[in-house]
């Protein structure tokens, strides 16, 4: 007798692997986005804070990103705009969201691929603490915004 597998039993190992990809690719790529959004946020977060420490010492709102004590990385665009990775960082755009204490709007971060949506700091409280807020541009980026949990409705623009 021959020892070995059928066809058949082949065929069902690869359509249950076939299966279980198709459920975990969306939790994956998920996953990832919500990394990619963590990290915009966390940037947002700094960058706001190095325009607050510019208009305090200045009483000005800083003109460009290299007036602020942080570096962005990324490709300079212009002055006011700088391209990581991901994401699109845009100095003084966020003019429904200013700064608590200046003039100058905040930072907002857009996301250069795939479906797009924008966080920025509307420095609305909640409790004692401040938060983010997000807007996609389509129902995929809205669901991005809700995973993070920080949609909105509202523009910064």
């Amino acid at each position: 007798m021959k020892k070995g597998f059928t066809l058949v039993e082949v065929l069902v190992v690869v359509l249950i692997i076939g299966i279980l990809a198709s459920i975990a690719l969306p939790n994956y790529k998920r996953s990832i986005e919500k990394s990619r959004a963590t990290e915009a946020m966390n940037m947002i977060k700094s960058l706001n804070d190095a325009v607050y420490a510019y208009a305090a010492e200045r009483n000005a709102c800083p003109p460009a990103f290299s007036k602020l004590l942080i570096e962005v990385p990324g490709t300079k665009i212009s002055d006011t705009q700088v391209n990581s990775d991901y994401f699109m960082y845009k100095l003084n755009a966020a003019a429904n969201a200013p700064i608590p204490g200046t003039i100058c709007p905040g930072v907002v971060a857009e996301r250069l691929q795939g479906d797009v949506y924008r966080i920025w700091n509307p420095y609305s409280t909640v409790g004692n603490s401040r938060t983010l807020a997000c807007m996609g541009d389509n129902v995929a980026a809205q669901n991005i915004c809700k995973a993070l949990g920080i949609q909105t409705t509202q523009t910064p623009y």
